[in-house]
């Protein structure tokens, strides 16, 4: 569901990266305010809130394993500002030294202003209007001065209290919200303009005041594809997923999580009943 996404071209990476380690002035608390505000459907990873993890953090490096007929491994390093803001993310491949792809995220006035990579081949701008509402998400496939290539815009519709309600991409796709009196997000509608009779709707039911739903039920033209159901550990963290289809079968996954002494999740192993199936480990850097 969330979810996830990428100005001028650079003089330089090396100087833009000197820039980056700077303090940058800016609150996670204040991201919140101007960009937050809407379901992680729809706002870029930018803070630790979204890593789930707390405290005074200034780099978590992540090693992913996927177990199959072989064990393969892809690495994730992210660096915080003093003020928990995401400021580069280093993505790596299994047995490589170098980042294949580094991203760079520069703020402005309190928001998020664009998403930009070492190699030019990718970028995401952020337009606001006069009340900091993010109001439109433009992607470039490349970048250059004077010869940028748009590959996809994003408009973003609001109701009176700031949640998004409607999202319209220049590939004819559109997304609509639905919130419960909690303001939390129970219903998205997706269609493509082309073809607006298919319809896929993803429903959401809450125990309570809680950013995760433990029901997600799939529509798609009225018909249920799935109904995912989840459970948590005294941290509101997923500790069980279970898949339920429409023939009533299901498969579940079961997360075994360890957690160091600041309560962040250090190690997390997935199972089903076949075996491990994944494994994702965690190593904090503390301020």
């Amino acid at each position: 569901m969330t979810t996830i996404s990428l100005k001028k071209s650079l003089q330089s990476v090396f100087s833009l990266l000197i820039l980056l380690l700077l303090p940058v002035c800016i609150s996670a608390q204040e991201l919140d305010q101007v960009i937050l505000k809407q379901d992680l459907l729809f706002r870029n990873v930018l803070s630790k809130k979204d890593y789930g993890v707390h405290g005074d953090i200034r780099k978590l490096q992540i090693t992913n394993s996927n177990f199959g007929d072989k064990v393969t491994k892809y690495y994730e390093t992210v660096y915080f500002s003093e003020a928990g803001v995401l400021t580069k993310k280093e993505l790596y491949g299994e047995g490589e030294r170098e980042a294949v792809e580094t991203l760079l995220y520069h703020y402005n006035n309190n928001k998020l202003d664009s998403i930009t990579n070492n190699s030019h081949t990718a970028k995401q701008v952020f337009i606001y209007d006069d009340q900091n509402k993010l109001i439109k998400k433009v992607s470039y496939g490349k970048y250059e001065e004077n010869k940028d290539e748009i590959d996809e815009e994003e408009t973003f519709h609001y109701n009176s209290e700031n949640f998004i309600i409607k999202s319209v991409k220049s590939t004819n796709l559109v997304i609509e919200c639905k919130y419960n009196k909690n303001n939390q997000i129970v219903q998205t509608k997706s269609f493509s303009t082309d073809s607006p009779k298919d319809i896929d709707v993803i429903e959401y039911q809450f125990r309570a005041l809680t950013d995760k739903p433990d029901i997600i039920i799939t529509k798609r033209n009225g018909k249920v594809q799935n109904t995912v159901l989840n459970k948590f550990d005294t941290k509101e963290n997923t500790i069980e997923t279970t898949i339920i289809f429409p023939d009533k079968t299901g498969r579940t996954t079961k997360n075994s999580l360890t957690y160091d002494n600041n309560g962040n999740i250090v190690s997390n192993i997935t199972s089903n009943n076949e075996g491990k199936t994944g494994e994702r480990i965690q190593k904090i850097e503390y301020q």
